[in-house]
């Protein structure tokens, strides 16, 4: 590729846009090669990235990607909010990428959308926070906008992060939820922030307390701590005391990060995790273990929570 291209690039911070490469004197037609080859990608109308580069992204830094280019190509500032906000927040993003970019609407009849953005209206014009070049709703405003808008699987896990944040408490949403003061949605939101809980430890275990929440079974403990465990203590996900079993959200990050984050193979943690839960069953206690499809899937969790006895509420 053209060495201007990686020059646009590195400008651009991996955005490769059509207005530095017309200054760069790279003709429109190079451009079109190049993305019906495939070795460029279409950000958005005006905007690219690197094929290889884009494939190493994870959709969460893809979607960033996208409202950065939205906010930067806008011919008015935009603030973005909602899933769009949260998204330049480093909230945890469930489900599917979003394909627009959802901004606070300037004007009252609010919701207007263009080929990129969805304008919102939803309560007082919001005080805007700059992360990485864009105007953002504030952590606290994202995350009512969410909860008022969005269903529990997509809004708790966002809540739970969020509890986990300097200047984010219970108290503080729930202020922010009265100043917002939504025609639509209120409950919704008040309920998913009494549920929220920043003990919660990943998303997939948010999902999974959402699902079993709304499957009407008994809430576990969290975070359950299980002293004397081969000579050190075993901190356990969910743990349902009246018929001691342990629940167990697995996803693939503990082990696939497990070198980056403790040093040891991600073998090695596996075969520990197995020891663990051995020792855990020398005391009478039961295990069952479910991974991002089993927590997706309420009929799936229902059979798995049902075969191990766990009591409905």
């Amino acid at each position: 590729m053209d060495e201007r291209f990686e020059l646009a690039a590195a400008i651009g911070d991996g955005l490769i846009r059509a207005c530095d490469l017309r200054e760069l004197g790279v003709h429109p037609s190079a451009v079109q090669r190049l993305e019906r080859q495939g070795a460029l990608v279409r950000v958005r109308s005006g905007v690219y990235a690197k094929h290889d580069d884009w494939r190493a992204l994870s959709p969460d830094d893809r979607y960033r990607r996208l409202v950065v280019a939205t906010a930067d190509a806008a011919r008015h500032p935009l603030v973005v909010s909602h899933r769009a906000a949260a998204a330049m927040h480093r909230l945890p993003m469930l489900g599917r990428s979003p394909t627009h970019v959802e901004a606070a609407a300037q004007h009252r009849d609010g919701g207007r959308r263009t080929a990129h953005v969805v304008a919102r209206r939803a309560g007082p014009v919001p005080t805007a926070e700059t992360i990485d070049g864009v105007a953002c709703t504030s952590l606290l405003r994202t995350l009512i906008d969410v909860a008022v808008r969005e269903p529990w699987v997509c809004s708790v896990p966002m809540l739970d992060a969020g509890l986990m944040r300097p200047g984010v408490t219970r108290g503080a949403l729930k202020l922010e939820l009265e100043l917002i003061d939504p025609v639509r949605g209120r409950a919704k939101a008040a309920h998913a922030i009494e549920f929220a809980d920043g003990r919660s430890g990943s998303p997939g275990e948010s999902v999974s307390r959402v699902r079993i929440h709304e499957l009407g079974f008994i809430a576990p403990e969290l975070q359950m701590r299980f002293d004397d465990i081969l000579g050190s203590f075993a901190l356990v996900d969910f743990y349902w005391r009246g018929i001691r079993l342990i629940g167990e959200f697995d996803g693939r990050l503990k082990y696939s990060r497990s070198r980056s984050v403790s040093g040891l193979d991600p073998a090695q943690v596996v075969y520990e995790e197995k020891l663990r839960e051995d020792a855990l069953r020398r005391r009478g206690e039961r295990m069952v273990r479910w991974g991002w499809s089993t927590a997706w899937s309420p009929r799936d969790l229902h059979r798995l929570l049902t075969e191990f006895g766990v009591p409905r509420r």
